[in-house]
């Protein structure tokens, strides 16, 4: 039942998490506890990922897909009505003033809050796709399976992101890495720094990044806010009005998107 195959950390995480609540490894012992776990911890817009992670791990345990496809129109439905759940509500931040925070708070910010501030609001925001991200000082003849990369020059940089989720369907990414950015960069990595993000010579992992980025808006702000919610924020900031369909692809492909899921980050009343 059990099968070993690549997966991402989050769906790493989400299997730790699952083995955790349920006290079992196999996770296809009783599919229906299983089940349980995950929708005791996930809200049901993310009881789809969960569901992936389980799908890949146990293809053959059948409840796992019935859910899935159970559930297939009620998922299509929360993309296609761009508005936000209650609980998305709850964590959403104006994209103006997440922004603002980045200014007010700035000087008082340690120098890994101020690199994950900037990483999120000076470009437009990926997922936890800055871990694991190798330095380099060119780009890489072959990128490495499962790693993005900070190609780092004195003057300039870029962004080469391999390893993320539409990876398959839309191939490598190149995002220039704007002046601003790259002083907060400079001021956070050394000459000895492997990965843009590291503790003890090893990369942080996606949970890592994730609960840092939400640690600094439950910091300042006092909200449970998190890289979703982010990537949320800027979707309806920058989506606010009508665009062209040509318009409406550039911001999609700048945040690594397909056009109909970046119109799906949309919050239509919160505009």
């Amino acid at each position: 039942m059990y099968k070993m195959v690549e997966l991402s950390p989050g769906h790493v995480s989400i299997l730790k998490k699952l083995r955790g609540d349920t006290g079992v490894e196999d996770l296809s012992v009783d599919p229906v506890k299983t089940m349980a776990a995950v929708d005791a911890r996930y809200s049901f817009t993310s009881t789809r990922v969960a569901i992936t992670a389980l799908r890949k791990v146990y293809p053959d345990v059948k409840l796992f897909k019935d859910e899935m496809v159970k559930r297939r129109v009620e998922y299509k439905k929360i993309d296609t009505a761009q508005e936000p759940t209650e609980r998305q509500k709850a964590k959403f931040i104006p994209w103006d003033d997440i922004i603002e925070l980045r200014g007010h708070y700035w000087g008082g910010m340690t120098n890994t809050e101020q690199l994950l501030i900037s990483l999120y609001t000076m470009i437009p925001p990926a997922r936890a796709d800055y871990t694991p991200m190798k330095i380099v000082g060119r780009k890489p003849a072959k990128p490495e399976d499962g790693f993005n990369y900070l190609v780092l020059r004195p003057k300039s940089a870029h962004f080469l992101f391999h390893a993320f989720k539409n990876h398959k369907t839309i191939g490598d990414r190149y995002v220039a890495v704007p002046n601003k950015l790259l002083k907060v960069i400079q001021a956070n990595v050394t000459p000895d720094s492997k990965y843009l993000l590291e503790h003890d010579g090893k990369p942080w992992t996606e949970a890592q990044l994730g609960d840092g980025v939400r640690k600094i808006f439950q910091r300042y702000l006092d909200m449970d806010t998190g890289i979703s919610m982010i990537r949320h924020a800027y979707a309806t900031n920058i989506h606010a009005g009508e665009k062209s369909i040509k318009d409406n692809e550039k911001i999609a492909h700048s945040m690594m998107h397909s056009p109909d899921m970046s119109q799906a980050y949309r919050f239509i009343s919160l505009e």
